[in-house]
């Protein structure tokens, strides 16, 4: 670790004239517990907390840790599916190669989660934003604007509300209302507690309630009232962009993504605390729900913090 703060980043991981691990070698050839292994082992592209990202091959990365889990792989997977209805390639992510669990009895979510994806060459734009003139720090919010609208317009998978394979919405994103066993009325924050895990997402009222937080504990704030969902990323900043040498942005760590309300979108890229002139650019090019945004702040003691306690 270069610091509290701040990842450990191996210099050599993004050398384009060193051999690394895997190169030469078919990925179809390695069984997952040799992948595993690698995690320890390959040049650290990134590595802090639980989550370490690490360089196999020319063309390959390995991201691991014990809150990897299957939802980032399928918002990853659907947005390469969707790329045909993308010609110009608006939304530049990697493509996962393969994804996998391992029990690990030790880690939170009771698993490690592995995920190889394509390495995307370029510099990491929170290395670099800085320096850019303004007309590329201007065209880059152009690109990452462009990537939120392109994201919005994805077709989602059927019971997709939350992260990517769980929940309970249909196809094009609206919240099914009219059928017994896909009542998503409680995903509005006044919802009654018992039904299944999940249904009442984003919010629980009791628990608002009982914290003194949010929608329920201030009547300035008025209830949740969600009718669409979209496909949101809700981690955008330069820490998750990597500008190329064509300069061109991509958009990685999609750990937090998931079908939500488009307003989750703005409101994650108005919370942000470091890079507030890049977040300025990218909200300038974007519809903002600002009742949304003021709803969440609302919340976001009960959620973050009172949860916890």
């Amino acid at each position: 670790m270069d610091g509290i703060l701040f990842p450990y980043v191996d210099p050599t991981s993004r050398a384009t004239d060193l051999p690394f691990p895997l190169d030469n070698t078919p990925l179809s050839s390695v069984p997952n517990d040799t992948l595993a292994s690698l995690l320890y082992k390959a040049p650290a592209l990134h590595d802090f907390g639980q989550t370490t990202v690490v360089r196999l091959s020319q063309t390959l990365v390995l991201k691991g840790g014990g809150n990897i889990l299957p939802p980032e792989a399928a918002a990853l997977r659907l947005v390469a599916s969707s790329s045909s209805s993308q010609p110009d390639g608006t939304i530049r992510a990697p493509r996962v190669h393969r994804a996998f669990q391992i029990p690990d009895d030790t880690k939170y979510f009771g698993t490690m989660g592995y995920l190889v994806m394509d390495y995307i060459p370029g510099r990491p734009l929170d290395t670099c934003w800085a320096s850019l003139p303004r007309h590329q720090q201007t065209d880059i919010a152009r690109q990452v604007a462009a990537m939120v609208l392109a994201m919005q317009r994805v077709q989602l998978p059927a019971g997709a509300l939350g992260p990517i394979g769980n929940g309970h919405a249909n196809g094009n994103g609206n919240i099914n209302r009219n059928s017994n066993d896909n009542d998503n009325s409680n995903i509005n924050s006044n919802s009654n507690d018992n039904d299944n895990e999940g249904r009442n997402w984003p919010s629980r009222g009791r628990f608002f309630t009982h914290y003194s937080a949010g929608p329920f504990g201030n009547p300035d704030v008025p209830a949740f009232r969600f009718t669409e969902l979209v496909l949101v990323h809700q981690d955008i900043s330069p820490r998750n962009l990597v500008l190329d040498g064509a300069g061109q942005v991509w958009l990685v760590d999609w750990a937090d993504a998931g079908a939500y309300p488009r307003g989750f979108e703005t409101a994650a890229l108005r919370a942000q605390a470091s890079f507030p002139d890049f977040h300025a650019l990218v909200l300038e090019r974007l519809e903002r729900d600002f009742l949304v945004e003021r709803q969440l702040g609302a919340i976001e003691y009960g959620w973050l913090t009172a949860a916890l306690a």
